[in-house]
């Protein structure tokens, strides 16, 4: 009788944790399509990122070429 009480929790614990994987699939889905219409896109984040780093490094070279002199 355990064994099958066991057996149908462990059943119900799948079905409950399917249906929050289906939940959250749905929920990132819907969120970047709103983020795609605002054009929040993790393209553009990743180029915006890349460009930040780019310049702290121009600076950063800049910074060590005028120290010397």
């Amino acid at each position: 009788v355990l064994d099958a009480a066991r057996n149908s929790v462990r059943i119900k614990v799948c079905y409950i944790m399917i249906a929050l994987t289906l939940l959250g699939c749905l929920a990132m889905v819907i969120t970047g399509k709103e983020a795609a219409k605002k054009d929040h896109t993790l393209l553009r984040m990743n180029e915006q990122k890349k460009a930040k780093w780019r310049a702290e490094v121009e600076k950063d070279q800049e910074a060590a070429a005028v120290k010397p002199q």
